[in-house]
């Protein structure tokens, strides 16, 4: 049986939660007793946070896992999904296909709420992807020496923030999501720490007004002296090219006392902002590249309705048709059964309306794998290279002109961890 926890469940989730992810540091019962606390304090507050469990026989807590509710830009326009994290089965019943279970309650019940989009950070993006996940946008991480960031701001007007200042953040923040696709709007966790200066933050103000924040902390490198410091960048948003100038001239100030900045980013052009991007790693690859970051992939998103995904999004911001167009989709999704089949998407000159056709024999336009959907219509990939590796069949209907109606001409970006 799965359920949501409650007060009686707490202890029980912290002591599966202490094995599950020994990384997470609460084995001592002092530890195990904050963790108790913190999600007796997310379940009493209205945040979007809720922890479902998987009972036996006996009632006892044998999985679980934390729904996070999310505003996210799709497109540039806000829409409900839904962030899976904190999955865990019990040591003693693994291979008891706990964890499938969790996850399809986790996709029933987001197909109940009308929310089409899910996404999560996976521990292994394989077995994600067989659950019909696709992968999302790589994450850049940059190391560069301070003088290696562009330095003709005015490094003068920033200024160190604090918890009053967190409105201010707040709504720069959002103001930020409200323009990038894939951005999810500041949480309540994120408040959280922002309220108790979990970070640094420093940032520059316009008539009063924040327009640049930086959150950063310094942490010394590892096995070295304890002068030799490094600054993370966790957060970096501007509302202006003037204010990311100053913050950036700021940033390359600190050269005497720091050896690197880190900076995790999804958007590889910030590249292009740097006068020195080696990362000091020394590798070249084959025949003269050099080295300026590391990658990862992480985020993953699924479509886990595609009806409802189609009518919500409608695909805004993208181009249209010129006429009356109709594409039939042969999805595969082995996972969510309900979903898989032939779809019917037109446009009738307003919007995208999408239907599921049943005992229909007509050939599809796009035959697809629902984790290749899920990354296409977020625009983390093109159809046309999904084509191209051979992933996706295309019949009388062309891929660029697919790529415009369906998917983000941008990358996502997200700054949001759960």
């Amino acid at each position: 049986m799965i359920r949501r926890i409650i007060t009686k469940d707490f202890e029980g989730a912290a002591n599966l939660v202490a094995l599950a992810y020994p990384g997470m540091h609460i084995q001592t019962q002092e530890s195990k007793q904050a963790f108790i606390d913190r999600i007796k304090k997310e379940d009493e507050e209205q945040n979007g946070i809720q922890y479902f469990g998987y009972f036996n026989e006996v009632e006892e807590l044998i999985g679980l896992y934390r729904l996070n509710e999310f505003e996210c830009n799709i497109n540039g326009k806000f829409q409900r999904i839904f962030g899976i994290g904190m999955v865990a089965v019990h040591l003693l019943h693994k291979k008891e296909k706990i964890a499938f279970k969790l996850l399809s309650h986790f996709h029933d019940y987001a197909r109940q709420e009308n929310v089409s989009l899910v996404s999560l950070y996976p521990f292994n993006p394989s077995f994600y992807r067989k659950m019909g996940y696709g992968y999302g946008p790589m994450k850049y991480e940059f190391k560069i020496e301070p003088h290696g960031v562009v330095s003709d701001g005015e490094k003068g007007l920033v200024q160190f923030l604090s918890p009053n200042d967190e409105e201010a953040i707040v709504s720069l923040y959002n103001d930020y999501a409200q323009k990038h696709h894939g951005m999810i709007k500041r949480t309540w966790n994120e408040r959280l720490r922002i309220r108790n200066a979990v970070t640094n933050y420093v940032g520059v103000k316009e008539k009063e007004q924040l327009i640049g924040a930086l959150a950063f902390s310094l942490e010394p490198v590892k096995d070295s002296h304890f002068l030799h410091q490094q600054l993370i960048v966790h957060e970096w948003i501007w509302s202006n090219p003037s204010a990311y100038k100053q913050l950036a001239a700021w940033l390359q100030s600190q050269q005497d006392q720091v050896d690197r900045i880190v900076f995790r980013t999804n958007d590889q052009s910030f590249l292009y902002a740097l006068t020195n991007p080696l990362n000091g790693s020394n590798h070249l690859i084959p025949s003269a590249n050099h080295e300026v970051a590391t990658t990862g992939s992480g985020l993953m998103y699924r479509v886990c309705n595609i009806i409802s995904f189609v009518h919500t999004t409608n695909f805004h911001n993208l181009k249209r048709p010129e006429e009356f167009t109709r594409i039939l989709i042969k999805l595969e999704d082995s996972f969510v059964k309900e979903q898989n089949g032939l779809y019917e998407v037109v446009y009738n000159g307003d919007f995208w309306n999408a239907i599921k056709l049943e005992n229909s024999n007509e050939k599809a336009n796009i035959s697809i794998g629902i984790h290749d959907l899920s990354s296409w219509w977020m625009g983390c990939v093109s159809i046309e290279a999904l084509q191209n590796y051979g992933e996706v069949t295309l019949y009388n209907v062309e891929a660029k002109i697919l790529d415009e109606w369906f998917s983000s001409r941008i990358s996502p970006i997200c700054f949001t961890s759960f």
